[in-house]
């Protein structure tokens, strides 16, 4: 299992288990985390936090799966799938996106941004 691969197991856990807390493992400090690409991204560990603890607050019944399509020493590409029911109105979603990760040398998140699609039902 690669570096990535533990990453990207660790992020699944944390989104599945909504526990913000661990997003502390995997970004540095200064990190910047772009869930869209026309939104200002968030900077810093305290603002990435902030932003996961408000998202697990509307999500439950959280599946994520990934694929990595490459993977070098600092920059990552993987292809990931979700799906969850969204609060209120348990409104079922599904994600379908790619995630681009910059890594440090501790293996921590320097920069994070992520495309996707959604579908509602």
């Amino acid at each position: 299992m690669t570096a990535f691969d533990k990453w990207l197991q660790l992020y699944g856990k944390a989104w599945k288990q909504r526990n913000p807390d661990l997003i502390k493992d995997l970004f540095a400090q200064n990190a910047t985390y772009a869930e869209k690409p026309f939104s200002p991204p968030f900077k810093g560990i305290e603002e990435i936090t902030k932003y996961w603890k408000g998202v697990s607050n509307t999500q439950n019944d959280i599946s994520f799966e990934y694929q990595i399509i490459s993977e070098s020493t600092n920059t990552c590409v993987a292809h990931f799938e979700a799906s969850f029911a969204r609060q209120p109105g348990n409104v079922q979603v599904k994600l379908d996106g790619i995630f681009l990760i910059k890594f440090n040398s501790e293996n921590k998140c320097t920069s994070f941004s992520e495309w996707w699609q959604s579908q509602k039902s």
